[in-house]
Formats: structure tokens, sequence, C-alpha cells
């Protein structure tokens, strides 16, 4: 192998979070690397949420990482939502989250709509998410095409969502040439779809080369709409 082909090879496990292969093959081709680069992926990892691999590294690498540093970069996961790297990185330094913190985050994640993230930071607690909390939450998912994940939040919530909901997400779906999400939207609220929106959604699918998507568009609008055919 080449020099250059080291290099490349070493820079790979690097970026990938695999320091103790880089380490191993810098040192066997005699050109070790230094501890500000090392320290420096190690700090990458911690941002990209990668603290096993931040661990592992700094034993390979023999740099210390505080159980302050570590602790800080859960905060500042569960503050910036990424809760399966909170959940994950506290197994790895072996401490608890705290329950406010993890409530606080699954309320958020429920707010924009992120309804797996904050059922995932909730089961880490002793709390259920509200009745309200999971409402916003579908409805959210709903204003975003996201059908499942809102019709999931509204079971959750022992209810069911108002047909003016289902619309705005079929409406979204039809918009974003999710047809048959779309489809299924409109045919829980129990209505027809708009022909100009079924119509755009067939010229959305065929201008993304989806043919066999596009012919079942059409295909609806001729059964709804005979007129236009």
């Amino acid at each position: 192998m080449t020099d250059n082909k080291y290099s490349a090879f070493i820079r790979e496990r690097l970026e990938t979070g695999r320091m103790t292969e880089a380490i191993e093959t810098s040192e066997a081709i005699g050109s070790p690397l230094s501890k500000e680069e090392l320290e420096k992926y190690l700090y990458e990892y911690l941002e990209k949420g990668w603290m096993d691999k931040a661990v592992q590294g700094s034993k390979a690498a023999k740099i210390e990482l505080s159980d302050d540093i570590l602790t800080s970069y859960l905060d500042k996961y569960l503050d910036e939502e990424q809760v399966y790297s909170a959940i994950k990185g506290s197994k790895v330094i072996g401490v608890s989250l705290p329950e406010n913190k993890l409530i606080e985050t699954g309320r958020k994640c429920f707010l924009k709509g992120k309804f797996h993230t904050g059922l995932d930071a909730y089961k880490k607690t002793s709390r259920t998410p509200q009745k309200d909390e999971l409402i916003i939450c579908g409805n959210k998912c709903f204003s975003e095409g996201q059908l499942g994940h809102g019709l999931e939040a509204y079971k959750m919530a022992n209810t069911t969502p108002h047909d003016k909901e289902l619309i705005i997400c079929g409406n979204r779906c039809f918009d974003e040439g999710w047809s048959k999400r779309a489809l299924e939207a409109y045919d829980m609220a129990n209505e027809i779809p708009p022909k100009d929106k079924l119509i755009a959604c067939a010229k959305k699918c065929l201008h993304e080369q989806r043919h066999e998507e596009a012919k079942m568009v059409f295909l609806k609008v001729f059964e709804l709409y005979p007129e236009v055919s």
C-alpha cells in the first residue's frame, strides 16, 4: 500500500469514528497521529452524537475526556432534541438522564411533530405524554404530510382526528406527490379530493419519473371526474 493509500485509509477511519484502527495503522507505518489531531476528532465525534466512539477513541489515544465534558454533551443532545444520542451516551458513561429534562425535550419534540423522538424521551421517564401534547403533535404531523405518525399520536391520545386535519394532511401529501398517502387521508375524512390537487400530483409524479404512480392518480381523476376524460 502506498503512502497516499495509507493516509486515505487512516483519514477514513478517523472520519468514521474508528480511531483505534487509525492509531494502530499510523503507528505501524511510523507516522503517528498528533495528540492535537486526535483530540480534534474526539470532539467531532461528540458533536455528532457519537459518544461511544469518542470514549473508545479517547482510551486508544490516551486522551482524557472528563465526566464533566461528557455530561455537558448529554445536556447538549437533549437541548438539541438528539434523544437517541443522549440515551445511548448515558448508557456509555453509566449515568441517568434527568427526568425533568427528558420531559421538557419530549414536549419540544411533540410540538415540532417529532412523534417517535418525543415518545422515546418520555419512555425514559415515569410520566406519560399528556393528551393535548399528543394532539398538537398529531396535528403538526398532519400539516407536514406525516399521516402515519399523526394517526399514531391521536391513537395514543385515545381520540380521533377531525376531518379538517386529515384534509390538511391529504393536501400536503398531494403537494409533495405522495399520492397514496393523500388518497388515504381523504378517504378517512370521507371526502373527495379536489380535481386540481389530483392533476397537480399526477404531473409531479410524471416529472419525477414515477410513471406508475402518475397513471394511478390520473385513473383516479377519471373515476371521480368523468368529464375530464
